[in-house]
């Protein structure tokens, strides 16, 4: 279906390979996915376009580098970070467990996690 003549644009998003479901013993998602990735490149079809997102973790780092990955980490970006502090900042402030807390137990919470979640 992909080689078709006459296909516009094709751009695939895989999201979070790194949570795909991975227990040794039997082929995985977290396995096989990386073989789907190299049949799709294989087919050097120049409209079709990946994009995958992922964590840093060492089986999904040597499944992909054969396959010449482009890499950006979004991690250490301000923009990353300041959503990650608003995103938290709004939990803590509309959890009402939280709410009942001090202002400064409630900014440590917002300031660790922000600080410590590794873009997470």
């Amino acid at each position: 279906m992909l080689e078709l003549p006459g296909q516009g644009e094709l751009y695939i998003v895989m999201d979070a390979l790194d949570e795909c479901y991975n227990v040794s013993g039997y082929p995985t998602p977290r396995q096989e996915v990386p073989k789907i990735i190299k049949q799709l490149l294989d087919l050097n079809l120049s409209h079709v376009h990946l994009c995958i997102t992922s964590r840093f973790e060492s089986d999904i780092l040597l499944a992909l580098h054969p396959l010449k990955p482009v890499s950006v980490s979004l991690h250490d970006q301000d923009g990353q970070k300041a959503e990650i502090t608003q995103y938290v900042k709004a939990f803590v402030d509309s959890d009402a467990v939280m709410q009942e807390w001090p202002n400064e137990k409630r900014e440590e919470v917002i300031n660790t996690l922000a600080e410590k979640g590794s873009g997470m």
